[in-house]
């Protein structure tokens, strides 16, 4: 008996650890765009060179595998200096989500935008250009 009993409780023990470890999330960019502006969740303005007057663009992305606790970045770029990161909750298994950046006149040239994982993986890279 104290022998069965030490085996349902190893057995107990290991499955709280199973169920206690976090689960691997297989993040994805189903779509990735840079645009004028967001309305109703959809991008608008979409194109890779903008005006230098543009004052604002947005990075708009839809992140599958997402869930309680999961969360990406956006990385903004000019040139090769970084910008801004922005964090962003990924909180249901398909979501939608932006960030945006007010773009200073006088800073055209090449831009870039990337879409990075918690671990640090680069899910998505969206180059464009201010002229």
């Amino acid at each position: 008996m104290k022998r069965l009993t030490t085996m349902l409780l190893a057995g107990i023990v290991s499955l709280i650890f199973v169920s206690a470890a976090p689960a691997e999330t297989k993040l994805s960019v189903e779509a990735a765009v840079i645009a004028t502006s967001v309305e109703n969740m959809t991008p608008m303005g979409v194109a890779e060179k903008f005006p230098a007057t543009v004052g604002k663009l947005y990075c708009y992305s839809k992140i599958i595998g997402g869930g309680e606790g999961v969360s990406i970045k956006h990385v903004w770029y000019y040139g090769e200096k970084e910008i801004s990161k922005i964090p962003l909750l990924i909180k249901y298994p398909s979501f939608r989500t932006y960030s945006y950046k007010t773009i200073p006149s006088d800073w055209t040239g090449k831009w870039r935008v990337e879409i990075v994982a918690d671990n640090g993986t680069v899910l998505k890279t969206l180059e464009f250009t201010v002229e």
